[in-house]
């Protein structure tokens, strides 16, 4: 009986252990591919934050407020929380509100709004090739080659950190 009782103990320390290793590997890992996926679906939400909306069937009202005109949101993030939150997919917290904040989105009359401006992305990110350049355990930046629309490349350092939800780019227009 101590003999079976020893070899259950036994297996069972060493199932936990073997799970408690791959489990914190595998949410520890940050491959390459996936940089270059978050990197895209990033730029993409960036580049929709700053037209103020997803898709373009709503007419965007423009003011002008203290020497500036301005944007008034979509319905799909007319407030900071919506907005917040679907920038939240990607990006950390830290660097939504940073980007908010240089980029000067205000809540006027109850709405989001944003800067009048002009731009597109011109990267484009799913061609990209990454290099992981610096490496921690919750921490992760890779140099991308990104080219663009008129065939030439940038290069671009995006730091990534390792959040509850997942990995996550810490600066707003890293992926501009």
């Amino acid at each position: 009986m101590k003999r079976l009782t020893a070899i259950l103990l036994s297996i069972l320390f060493l199932c936990s252990l073997s799970s408690g290793v791959s489990a914190d590997s595998s949410a520890q890992n940050l491959s390459a591919a996936n940089a270059i996926k978050i990197a895209d679906n990033a730029s993409t939400r960036y580049w929709n934050a700053l037209h103020g909306y997803i898709s373009r069937s709503c007419l965007q009202k423009s003011f002008h407020y203290k020497g500036m005109e301005y944007s008034y949101i979509c319905p799909e993030f007319n407030t900071k929380d919506k907005l917040v939150k679907y920038l939240s997919a990607t990006f950390t917290i830290s660097a939504i509100q940073k980007g908010l904040t240089n980029y000067k989105y205000i809540t006027y009359k109850g709405n989001l709004a944003r800067p009048v401006g002009d731009g597109y992305g011109m990267l484009e990110w799913k061609k990209a090739k990454a290099k992981l350049v610096y490496q921690r355990s919750n921490v992760r930046s890779y140099l991308f080659t990104v080219p663009d629309v008129e065939g030439g490349s940038v290069k671009r350092t995006v730091t990534f950190y390792k959040t509850s939800s997942g990995w996550k780019v810490n600066k707003f227009d890293a992926v501009q």
